[in-house]
């Protein structure tokens, strides 16, 4: 029997509608009465904390059958000891969650450092809320007005440690287009690199985060006690529209691949993912959740007067990306490798 047009229509939207349903529909039975929970690299109170626990709060309002969330703070190896449990010894169901380091996957593929077996392209992603705008700065006094100026005179910039792309960057810099930082390593993060360029004790640095600055230092940005030199991020990033990417400033392809593999860092920003072995229904239902809580008005409220800045990326977005990094060829590594090694590594 040959079904009328309109009937086919409606048939085969039907068929096609009944594995979603049934998926969906054991999606909510798996998720109803459960708890996510949403494992942070670090102790609570930083940033990576305070986007966790914003996560935690609205992400199962979205998922079918309304699970409870938990935050569990797991520090160690700046979220290493937290990635390598997740791929390894939590459940694979979907009720892990966690938040790297925006450094795990390029020190994943440059270093190989992640370690315990752990390949971050197989963790499944299921969302970005934040890039970061990472931004290399100079302080005022120097003279410094450009990118240019940094490729004249030396600049003493406060750095953490070699795997930190606050050395990476400006050693590869160095070595690419001839700028002349000075990296002093050492410092423990952000704060204590603030202060330093403040007292005068350096010049710049190159992880100062620009949206964490307009709420820290407001002042230094109104009264233009920083010279931004370069993003790290894959696109000029909002505020920055006159600040040159890295990847913009290279002489030819293979430059640009190393420095927006270094970019990548500010692109994977505050993102989450879950483990390799997930049930792909599950995921998919994280990420749907996901995307409807970004542009939820109310979460975006939310996160406005927690002050949490938002630049969302879907997970599958975010995916493709990772895995993009994970097919760069063994000699641009090796390359990169040698263009970021610092005199002390």
């Amino acid at each position: 029997m040959r079904l009328r047009p309109v009937l086919l229509v409606a048939f085969l939207t039907f068929a096609a509608a009944l594995p979603f349903s049934a998926q969906a529909a054991s999606v909510a039975d798996f998720y109803k009465g459960s708890t996510l929970h949403v494992i942070v690299g670090y102790e609570p109170g930083g940033g990576f904390d305070a986007y966790g626990r914003l996560l935690a709060d609205y992400l199962p309002r979205y998922l079918p059958g309304a699970p409870k969330a938990l935050v569990e703070n797991m520090p160690g190896a700046a979220t290493l000891k937290a990635a390598s449990y997740i791929y390894n010894i939590a459940a694979q169901d979907g009720t892990v969650i966690g938040i790297p380091n925006h450094a795990v996957p390029l020190n994943a593929f440059v270093w190989q450092e992640v370690g315990n077996g752990v390949d971050v392209t197989k963790l499944q992603w299921i969302g970005r809320l934040a890039a970061i705008d990472v931004t290399c700065v100079a302080w005022h006094t120097t003279g410094v007005k450009g990118i240019e100026g940094a490729k004249k005179q030396s600049l003493v910039l406060a750095a953490t440690s070699p795997t930190g792309t606050s050395v990476m960057m400006p050693t590869a810099m160095n070595r690419l287009i001839g700028t002349k930082f000075k990296v002093v390593q050492g410092y423990k993060g952000t704060t204590e690199e603030y202060l330093a360029m403040e007292k005068g004790e350096t010049q710049g640095m190159a992880n100062a985060i620009w949206s964490q600055l307009r709420r820290s230092h407001p002042q230094w940005i109104a009264q233009h006690k920083l010279v931004p030199l370069y993003q790290d991020a894959y696109k000029r990033m909002p505020g920055l529209e006159t600040v040159p990417t890295a990847a913009e400033l290279a002489a030819n392809e293979d430059d640009r691949k190393v420095l927006r593999l270094l970019g990548s860092t500010a692109e994977v920003g505050r993102s989450f993912y879950v483990g390799p072995k997930v049930p792909a229904e599950r995921v998919a239902a994280l990420r749907r959740a996901f995307t409807q809580m970004v542009q939820d008005p109310a979460f975006q409220k939310e996160a406005e007067r927690l002050k949490i800045d938002l630049d969302p990326m879907a997970g599958e977005e975010l995916q493709k990306m990772i895995g993009e990094l994970g097919l760069y060829p063994a000699s641009l590594l090796e390359r990169t490798r040698q263009l970021v090694a610092s005199d002390s590594k």
